[in-house]
């Protein structure tokens, strides 16, 4: 199997430099500080000192964790540690990247950076590999869709050729319509239906 070029049998360790992977879960190692961990994750890369050191201040005043660079991460939120996630997985600069679903626990500017972020890495020629729930954020960043239902391809083009498909509508519709949307409905309904009649029993 070649990799842009390289054969990943022949040489996985180069293949796997060019690839940037952004879990949804990950474990940091919460005892060290921001940059302590990007330095960790950039000696791995075996990235330039000078040039690592320039990229995380960057990115870390970028996303807004400059104050908190020296901290140690035990105490971070849930966002702020996806935000460093996602600086360790850019960091090198990689020409396919992976990211299972990178907006889990930021903040909306967070948010946007991220989605503004995606497009112009996509507008520089980078391979990304978007895994996500939220079909409206996947609308808007992908130009080719694969819907994917218990393990079965339901649908696969861009957006627009999904509409052309099923018709006009969100992502979200479409979605619906392929996976049994009265059957939603229905579950929506039954949990509704256990607030109805609370009052009854405490007559």
């Amino acid at each position: 199997m070649l990799v842009n070029g390289i054969n990943i049998q022949q040489n996985p360790v180069a293949v796997k430099k060019m690839i940037g992977y952004v879990p949804e879960l990950a474990d940091l190692y919460e005892v060290l500080t921001p940059v302590e961990f990007l330095e960790l994750m950039a000696g791995l890369y075996q990235l330039e000192p000078a040039i690592s050191s320039a990229r995380i201040e960057k990115m870390l005043q970028a996303f807004g964790l400059g104050n908190h660079q020296h901290q140690r991460m035990d105490s971070f939120s849930k966002g702020m540690r996806q935000k460093v996630l996602l600086i360790s997985g850019l960091l090198h600069n990689p020409s396919i990247i992976i990211l299972d679903e990178p907006l889990s626990g930021l903040d909306a500017n967070s948010v946007i950076i991220v989605k503004e972020l995606i497009s112009q890495l996509a507008e520089q020629g980078k391979t990304i590999f978007y895994c996500s729930h939220m079909m409206d954020v996947v609308e808007k960043v992908s130009d080719r869709i694969v819907l994917i239902n218990q393990g079965s391809i339901l649908a696969d083009g861009s957006f627009e050729e999904l509409q052309q498909l099923m018709g006009k509508g969100s992502l979200e519709t479409i979605f619906a319509q392929l996976t049994a949307t009265d059957n939603l409905r229905d579950a929506a309904a039954e949990l509704l239906e256990a607030f109805r009649n609370e009052g009854e029993h405490h007559e």
